[in-house]
């Protein structure tokens, strides 16, 4: 079962790591083992440096506040939205990897690409979402949310597991449409 969590933190993150070459080192601060919290946010592709910061708001009754976006590029970008999730529910990698942006931030495609290739080979895997919602948008950057559920089992036994949580998706515009560029998630308790 350890495994199972173990890939379910894999394949949640898209299988992207830092693009840092310098090890992790618990350095016995407040921020060591912020990481071994199944529960902490997936934050691939932040940097605290920049300004530009990825969330969403919600308003007095809990509901995310969707941004103003043009009819036409909300359409493309739910569709992208849709077809990242698509891509990964039929495990096809290079389907999933036409979604993902040419020079992604904070991750590598190459070694993003040979993790999802291994995790798809050792568990059926299914994301199931709702409450999708544009809640940033600019003319070649935007931020969808949504509400996650992923479902994995086991390919060789009966174990299976199950993770909830909310997501934002950063998608840049590129010469093809809009591309993933980081995932962020948190998961429920």
């Amino acid at each position: 079962m350890k495994k199972m969590i173990i890939a379910a933190g894999l394949i949640l993150t898209l299988a992207a790591c830092s693009d840092s070459e310098e090890p992790s080192v618990n350095e016995n601060t407040v921020e060591d083992g912020n990481a071994a919290n199944e529960n902490n946010a997936v934050d691939h592709g932040i940097d605290e440096d920049k300004e530009e910061k990825v969330g969403f708001t919600v308003d007095d009754e809990g509901n995310v506040i969707e941004a103003e976006v043009p009819e036409e590029q909300a359409s493309e970008l739910l569709a992208a939205y849709d077809e990242y999730i698509a891509a990964f529910n039929a495990e096809d990698i290079d389907r999933y990897m036409n979604t993902i942006a040419q020079d992604p931030d904070g991750f590598d495609r190459e070694e993003d690409k040979a993790a999802l290739a291994q995790a798809f080979e050792a568990y059926d895997s299914q994301y199931e979402t709702s409450d999708e919602t544009i809640v940033k948008y600019e003319e070649d950057r935007a931020e969808v949310f949504a509400t996650l559920n992923v479902k994995m089992k086991d390919a060789n036994s009966d174990d299976a597991i199950e993770q909830s949580g909310r997501q934002v998706v950063v998608f840049e515009k590129e010469n093809d449409g809009w591309k993933v560029t980081s995932v962020h998630f948190i998961g429920n308790q």
